[in-house]
């Protein structure tokens, strides 16, 4: 019993010429049996092994690789398919190798008022209305460049790949150098420079004092941040504090943080997977 296997078919003119094809009818979304899925009783949790398909994992809990579509009804952050599942450690390392390649270079803006009026008229070394991507970045002092691949405003990053030379830049010890880019002209001066892979994927501040509230845990981004309280990084917005006051994670904790969390599952009891997928495919085939 295939996942799509279940899903009524409709016809659908894919040229607009006349001629209908069968397809299957995947925008049939069903959220049943939320009763059932709720009963402590009836699901328990399962933690995917390193490499573990969802086949396998159906043929270990229920005997049989039919039941592997389970998973993805009953844990929300599955719902956007394979591409959720829980990847290897193998595949994690090359996925990050290859998506995360690069250096990313941040910025610190700031607010300069007119000394007349105490009017805002500036917002140097911020990034936006700034840079175009494609664009090839160069460093005054190094003389190093990079292409610009992804412009972060919010997080005041930007991402450079084919990077030849190494950008100065170390909020540490004020170290800086002026960025100007070959097509656009704008310039900003650096404030820290990371691999992409090790640069801030967000900003916290750890939160002191107990938490009186419940531990919830997100589904969606595969851990809880009661322990954090996020912060922005921009200095020049209203409550805004200086990354030098914030700690940070990074992209490369970040994907292994959600990873693991993934492979967390919630699984349907074997003693009542057969009533569960016979409930879910009359729901979806409105029987």
């Amino acid at each position: 019993m295939g996942y799509f296997r279940q899903f009524p078919q409709l016809n659908y003119d894919f040229d607009r010429n006349g001629i209908l094809q069968k397809v299957v009818d995947i925008y049939r979304a069903a959220r049943p049996l939320d009763a059932f899925i709720d009963d402590l009783n009836a699901y328990s949790f399962y933690s995917v092994k390193n490499g573990e398909r969802p086949d396998i994992v159906s043929q270990r809990l229920y005997g049989t690789t039919q039941y592997y579509w389970t998973f993805f009804i009953v844990n929300d952050f599955l719902h956007d398919g394979l591409a959720a599942w829980p990847m290897s450690q193998e595949k994690l390392h090359d996925y990050m190798n290859e998506e995360f390649a690069g250096v990313v270079i941040t910025t610190n803006p700031r607010v300069q008022d007119s000394p007349d009026a105490g009017v805002e008229f500036d917002y140097p070394n911020s990034l936006s209305g700034r840079f175009q991507l494609g664009e090839t970045i160069t460093g005054s002092t190094t003389g190093a460049t990079g292409t610009l691949v992804k412009k972060n405003a919010d997080m005041n990053q930007l991402v450079l790949q084919d990077v030849v030379g190494t950008f100065q830049g170390s909020s540490s010890n004020g170290t800086v150098e002026k960025l100007t880019g070959n097509k656009s002209g704008d310039s900003v001066d650096t404030y820290d420079v990371y691999k992409y892979l090790d640069a801030p994927h967000s900003y916290f501040r750890m939160i002191a004092e107990n938490v009186e509230q419940e531990t919830e845990y997100n589904w969606a981004n595969g851990f809880n941040y009661n322990d954090r309280r996020m912060e922005s990084n921009n200095v020049f917005i209203p409550g805004g504090t200086p990354p030098s006051e914030l700690e940070f994670q990074t992209n490369r904790s970040y994907l292994f943080e959600v990873n693991e969390a993934r492979s967390q599952i919630r699984v349907i009891d074997p003693k009542y997977i057969t009533q569960f997928a016979d409930k879910y495919e009359a729901i979806i085939n409105n029987e």
